[in-house]
C-alpha cells in the first residue's frame, strides 16, 4: 500500500518516496481542515497533542518548501511530474519513470546571497538529515492515526468479547459477530467475515433472537451484493425489510434499502436505485442516523454521477460532506473526496481530480478497503489516461485490479479488467488485452447474465406485486376505516341532533316557566314598588312625627325662652302707660325739662320693648323653620348664634319636664367664625338633635351617680383647612362600644320604648354627609364621656 502511495507521488526509490511524499501529505495538513479534523479527531488527547506538534514541523517546512506550500485546497495540486519514455522504465506495470522538481536550493549566483562558494558537504548532510527526520516524524504520525483508528475497532470487539466471556450470553457473541463482520471484515476480509454473518444467523435463529437474525440477514445480503450474488441478496433483503418494519428495527431497515440500492445500480436499474436511496435517507434522517446519512447522500450522489447528472450528484456529495463535519462522522470521508475527483474528472480538471483522488487514498480510515482503494486507482488510470500519461494509467489499473480481486469483487474486477485491456489494446498488446477482455467477460456475466437478469426482474416484480398488495390491502383498511369513520361521525350528528331536540323541547318547557315566573316576579316588582312607595311616605311622616316630637319636647323651653321677653314687654309697656300719665301731666303743668326726661325715659322703655319683642319673634320663627317639612335653601348662617340657640332651647325643654335638672352649660365659640352656607332649618334640627342626646346623657348618668357628679355640656366652635368644626361633648353615660357602629343607623334607639323613635341621629348623619358634603364622627368611652364632631366646608 505505501508502495502505491509513493508512486502516487510520482517516484522511483524509497528515498525519492519519502521526499515526493512529504509535500503531498504536508499540503493536506497544512491547508485542509477536514483533513485536519479526520486526523486529530481520531487521536486520543496525549497522540494529539504529539501530532500537532508534527503539524506545526510540517507547517514550518511548507513554508521553506516550493512544492509544499502550492498546496491549496480544494484543488490539492501535487508537485508536477514528468513523464520519461525512455527505454530504461522501471515498476512491475511497465517502464515509467516518474520525477519531482528537486527541493528548493538558493542559487549561489543570485544577488545578494551570502555564500560565494557552492554549500559545502556538512551542510548538505545536515539538511537531509533534517528532511529525513521530518519525514520519519511524518510516517510515524500516519501509523499512528491507522493503528488509533484499528485500535478504536479492536477495542469495542475486544469489549464485546470480555463481555461474552463474562455472561456468555448468546445475544453478546450475535452483537461480536456482527460488529466483526460490519466494521472490520467487510473492506478487508470477506470470508472472515461471511463465516461471521453464518454463526451470528444460526445462534439467533436457534435462540429466537429476531434483531440479531435480521442484521445478520441484511449483512449476509450486503456480502452477496459486494461478491457478485445480487440475486440472492436482492432476494433476502425483499424478505427481510417488511419483518424490519413490522418490528421498528430502523437501522437494520436503513442498511436493506441501502443494499437494495446498491444492487439495482450495480444493474444499472437507476430509477429503481434513487427510490431505494431515498428511502433509505428519509429513514436516516427521521431517525437522526447522523452516519446513514452521510452514507445515503454519497451513495446517491454516485448513481447521479452514473447517469451523467453532475449537478445533482455534486449537491449530494456537498450535502453528505457539510454533514459528516458538521456531526464529526468522517470515517467515511474518503469517499466524498473521491465524489470531489469525479466532479473535477467531468469538468475537465483532470489534475485536480488526480489530487482529489490521491488525498482519498491518504485520509482512508482502514488501508485495508480494497474496494475504495480499488475505485480510486482506477479513476486515477481513468485521469492519467485523459492527460495521455498511459504508463501511470496502466500502473494505477494495476492496481485497481488487485484491489478488486481482494475484495472478492465482480464489478470493480470487471471495471478495471476493461480498462486495462483497453490500455494494452492502445499500446499494442493484444494478449494482455485479450486477456483482460476474458476477465471482464466472466465477472460481467456473472453480474448480468441473462439467467440472473430474468431472476432479479421477478424478484422485483414478486416484490413489486407485494408491494402492490400491501398497498391495495392498506388503502382497502383505509377505506374500511374512512367508512367506520363516516358511520361513526354520522352516528356522532344523529347523537348531536337527537341532544339538540331534547334540548329545545327543554329549553321550550324552561321559557314557558321562565315566562311564567317572569310574570310573577313582574306582579312581585309591581308590589314592591308599591311598597317601597308607601314605605317612603311613611317614612316621610315618621320623620316629620320625628319634628313634631322634638318639637313638643322642646314647647316646654321654647314656653320658657318666649316668656321672659313677653314678661319684659308687658312690665315695659305699663310703666311705659304711668310715664305717658306723667309726662301730659308735666306737659300741662308747663314743665318742660321733667317732660323732656320723661320723654327719655319713655324712648328707653320703648326700645326695651322692641328688644324682647324681636327676641320672641326670632324664637317663634325658628320654631316654624323646625317644623317645616321640606328642605330649604342655603343661606349663609352665623353657625355660633345657632348653635348656642339650641343648647339653651335644649336645655330648657328639659328643665320643663324636670324641674330639679341643673347642668353646666359650657360654650367655646370661635368668635372670628364666618357665616357659612347652610340650610338653617336643617342645621337647628342637627345641632337639637345632638343636644337633646347630650342632655338626655347626663340626664341619665345623675340619676345613678352621687352628688358629687355635676352634669356638663360643652359646645366647641373652631375653623381651619377651608372648614368649620362643631363640636359638642358631654359627661354623661357613653356609648358601649358594641353599638357604637349602629347608631347612625335608622330606627336604631337605646332610649326606652315610647321615649325616642330611632330617627334623630339617622337624619342628623344624612343631612350633615348628605345634605351639606361634611362628615359626622364619634368619639365615646362608655361611663365617662360622648364627644360628636361636625366638620363642613366653609365653600
Amino acid at each position: 500500500m505505501n508502495k502505491r502511495i509513493f508512486a502516487a507521488a510520482g517516484c522511483r526509490s524509497s528515498r525519492v518516496a519519502l521526499k515526493g511524499f512529504f509535500p503531498v501529505f504536508a499540503g493536506s495538513l497544512a491547508e485542509d481542515p477536514a483533513l485536519r479534523v479526520r486526523l486529530t479527531g481520531a487521536l486520543p488527547s496525549g497522540i494529539t497533542a504529539i501530532f500537532r506538534v508534527l503539524l506545526a514541523t510540517i507547517a514550518g517546512s511548507s513554508a521553506r518548501d516550493p512544492a509544499a506550500t502550492n498546496m491549496q485546497l480544494p484543488s490539492f495540486p501535487l508537485a508536477e511530474e514528468r513523464v520519461d519514455q525512455s527505454p530504461t522504465m522501471l515498476g512491475r506495470v511497465g517502464r515509467h519513470r516518474r520525477t519531482l522538481p528537486p527541493m528548493h536550493t538558493p542559487r549561489i549566483d543570485s544577488p545578494g546571497h551570502r555564500y560565494a562558494r557552492p554549500p559545502s558537504l556538512r551542510l548538505r548532510r545536515k539538511e537531509g538529515n533534517r528532511v529525513f527526520l521530518k519525514v520519519f516524524f511524518l510516517l510515524f504520525a500516519g501509523l499512528l492515526l491507522c493503528a488509533h483508528t484499528a485500535m478504536a475497532q479492536k477495542v469495542f470487539v475486544d469489549s464485546l468479547t470480555s463481555a461474552y466471556r463474562q455472561n456468555h450470553q448468546d445475544t453478546t457473541l450475535v452483537q461480536l459477530y456482527a460488529e466483526k463482520a460490519e466494521k472490520i471484515y467487510l473492506t478487508s476480509d470477506p470470508d472472515s467475515g461471511m463465516y461471521c454473518v453464518n454463526q451470528g444467523l444460526q445462534i439467533s435463529q436457534r435462540i429466537h433472537y429476531k434483531h440479531g437474525e435480521l442484521k445478520m440477514l441484511t449483512l449476509k445480503a450486503i456480502y452477496l451484493n459486494r461478491r457478485g450474488g445480487l440475486v440472492e441478496s436482492i432476494k433476502i433483503t425483499f424478505g427481510v425489510i417488511p419483518q424490519a418494519i413490522a418490528t421498528s428495527d430502523n437501522r437494520v431497515l436503513t442498511q436493506d434499502y441501502n443494499n437494495l440500492g446498491l444492487c439495482y445500480q450495480v444493474l444499472k436499474n437507476y430509477h429503481k436505485s434513487i427510490d431505494y436511496y431515498l428511502l433509505f435517507i428519509r429513514v436516516a434522517e427521521r431517525n437522526h442516523y447522523a452516519d446513514y446519512q452521510v452514507t445515503a447522500y454519497n451513495n446517491i450522489a454516485r448513481v447521479y454521477f452514473d447517469i451523467g447528472n453532475i449537478d445533482s450528484a455534486s449537491y449530494y456529495n456537498n450535502k453528505a460532506y457539510a454533514t459528516a463535519i458538521g456531526t464529526n462522522n468522517v470515517k467515511n470521508i474518503a469517499y466524498l473526496i473521491r465524489n470531489f475527483g469525479t466532479v473535477a474528472v467531468a469538468k475537465g480538471d483532470y489534475k485536480k481530480a488526480i489530487d482529489y483522488f490521491r488525498k482519498s487514498i491518504i485520509v482512508l480510515h482502514v488501508k485495508t478497503n480494497h474496494y475504495l482503494l480499488s475505485e480510486d486507482n482506477r479513476k486515477l488510470a481513468d485521469a492519467y489516461l485523459h492527460l495521455k500519461q498511459t504508463d501511470s494509467a496502466l500502473y494505477f489499473a494495476k492496481g485497481a485490479y488487485d484491489e478488486g480481486k481482494l475484495d472478492k469483487d465482480p464489478e470493480m474486477i470487471m471495471k478495471a479488467a476493461d480498462m486495462l485491456a483497453s490500455i494494452y489494446s492502445s499500446t499494442g498488446d493484444y494478449k494482455n488485452a485479450w486477456l483482460y477482455q476474458q476477465e471482464k467477460i466472466v465477472n460481467g456475466d456473472s453480474l448480468f447474465s441473462r439467467e440472473k437478469s430474468l431472476q432479479v426482474q421477478n424478484l422485483t416484480f414478486n416484490e413489486d406485486q407485494r408491494r402492490q398488495k400491501e398497498m391495495e390491502v392498506r388503502n382497502a383498511e383505509e377505506a374500511r376505516m374512512r367508512f367506520y369513520l363516516l358511520l361513526g361521525v354520522l352516528g356522532v350528528f344523529v347523537l348531536i341532533a337527537a341532544i339538540l331536540l331534547f334540548a329545545n323541547s327543554q329549553r321550550k318547557k324552561a321559557n314557558k316557566i321562565l315566562q311564567q315566573r317572569n310574570e310573577q316576579i313582574e306582579t312581585q316588582h309591581k308590589a314592591l314598588e308599591k311598597s317601597l312607595s308607601d314605605l317612603k311616605t311613611t317614612q316621610k311622616q315618621l320623620i316629620q312625627s320625628e319634628k313634631m316630637a322634638s318639637l313638643g319636647e322642646l314647647t316646654a323651653g321654647i314656653a320658657h325662652e318666649i316668656q321672659n321677653p313677653l314678661n319684659f314687654v308687658n312690665n315695659f309697656s305699663e310703666v311705659s302707660a304711668e310715664l305717658t300719665q306723667e309726662l301730659k301731666a308735666e306737659l300741662q303743668n308747663g314743665n318742660t325739662e321733667d317732660a323732656i326726661a320723661i320723654a327719655g325715659d319713655l324712648e328707653q322703655n320703648l326700645q326695651k320693648i322692641t328688644h324682647h319683642g324681636r327676641r320672641a319673634d326670632a324664637i317663634v320663627k325658628g320654631m316654624l323653620q323646625h317644623s317645616q317639612v321640606g328642605s330649604g335653601s342655603k343661606e349663609p348662617t352665623n353657625i355660633n348664634a345657632l348653635a348656642d340657640e339650641c343648647m339653651r332651647l335644649s336645655y330648657h325643654g328639659l328643665r320643663a319636664k324636670d324641674k330639679t335638672f341643673n347642668a353646666e352649660l359650657v360654650t367655646h365659640l370661635d368668635q372670628s367664625l364666618p357665616k357659612v352656607n347652610v340650610i338653617p332649618q336643617d342645621m337647628v334640627r342637627v345641632m337639637l338633635n345632638l343636644f337633646n342626646n347630650a342632655f338626655y346623657a347626663v340626664n341619665q348618668k345623675l340619676k345613678m351617680s352621687d352628688e358629687a357628679y355635676k352634669p356638663e355640656v360643652a359646645l366647641t366652635t373652631s375653623s381651619g383647612d377651608g372648614q368649620i368644626v362643631i363640636k359638642v361633648k358631654d359627661n354623661g353615660v357613653g356609648i358601649p362600644d358594641n353599638i357604637k357602629e349602629k347608631i347612625m343607623q335608622p330606627f336604631f334607639t337605646t332610649k326606652p320604648t315610647g321615649e325616642g323613635t330611632g330617627l334623630g341621629l339617622s337624619l342628623t348623619y344624612d343631612m350633615v354627609v348628605k345634605g351639606h358634603g361634611g362628615s359626622i364622627n364619634v368619639n365615646t368611652k362608655e361611663g365617662h364621656y360622648t364627644e360628636f364632631t361636625i366638620t363642613l366646608p366653609l365653600i
